[in-house]
């Protein structure tokens, strides 16, 4: 959680769950957050070489994640939305990195049932999990 993180000063923070705004606390000034969650930006989608029409820019205009922007600017920093674009070529390369072994998920915690489904919970909400909480479903 942010309250856990605060004080830390990191030089980026990546959003995956649409909660850039509470992300400034702990952004280092001069920082940047990324979200890959929540309404693309115009410029994100420009970004991909589409040409929105005026009408879904504007509905992008009023949509923008104005939270996330003040949050990064009070920390002197940047937020920025990623178009992701993922393509066979690049999950093929990631697939083979995995097989090889060259790249692993590390499991940081390991609920063994969906009936102790809190010991995963619980270590993913304090914010301490070095890497993924996982709930084994047989």
């Amino acid at each position: 959680s942010e309250d856990v993180l605060a004080g830390e000063g990191f030089d980026m923070c990546f959003d995956t769950t649409n909660e850039a705004p509470k992300m400034g606390a702990i952004l280092k000034e001069g920082g940047k957050i990324i979200s890959v969650a929540g309404s693309p930006t115009i410029e994100a989608i420009q970004g991909t070489g589409a040409k929105p029409p005026m009408l879904v820019r504007f509905f992008l205009w009023t949509m923008r994640n104005r939270a996330a922007e003040k949050a990064a600017a009070k920390a002197k920093g940047s937020w920025e939305y990623l178009f992701l674009d993922p393509n066979g070529k690049d999950l093929g390369e990631i697939g083979s990195l995995i097989e090889s072994g060259d790249i692993a998920a590390f499991v940081d915690t390991e609920a063994p049932s969906l009936d102790e489904f809190k010991v995963a919970v619980d270590k993913l909400w304090s914010g301490r999990s070095k890497g993924k909480c996982v709930i084994k479903i047989a």
